[in-house]
């Protein structure tokens, strides 16, 4: 089994969990947020996301049910959290696990390491990884080495 582990709970984050665990069910995908809940509160976004669309460019099993209330065909930047929040209880169905309100202590990328301290279940500790991916900075969507995000001032 390879362990996976994601920084920060974006759209692009979600989205790369999604595609991990369809190219290998067997990963361990683990989650790491400072966010109390994925999506909420909503956070900028730049653009306006028409629901009928979105849900017409990802799989069907990335996401779980979407609120009525939710327009489906008017552009709103709220769609982009509830789409969020769909396919992060998706991914938890999937056996994908969240650590929210997490903060990165350190990265270890000899160890191949994460210390973190957090507020939910998992209240602190150190984790290992095969892989990690960054999606917290304002390179969203890109994957960077530990030695990369490193690199990044905290």
């Amino acid at each position: 089994m390879i362990d996976i582990a994601i920084l920060g709970s974006s759209m692009p984050a979600l989205e790369y969990a999604h595609t991990t665990l369809d190219e290998t069910p067997s990963a361990r995908v683990t989650i790491y947020t400072e966010d109390a809940e994925v999506g909420f509160p909503e956070a900028p976004v730049l653009e306006e996301l028409v629901m009928s669309e979105a849900l017409d460019s990802i799989p069907s099993n990335w996401y779980s049910s979407i609120p009525e209330g939710i327009d489906w065909n008017t552009p709103s930047t709220s769609a982009n959290s509830w789409l969020s929040k769909s396919m992060a209880i998706r991914l938890a169905s999937r056996g994908g696990r969240f650590l929210l309100r997490t903060t990165i202590l350190n990265i270890d990328e000899d160890r191949r390491e994460i210390s973190f301290r957090g507020g939910g279940v998992v209240r602190s500790g150190v984790e290992s990884y095969d892989e990690l991916h960054d999606f917290r900075r304002t390179l969203i969507g890109t994957t960077h080495t530990s030695h990369e995000i490193n690199n990044y001032p905290a």
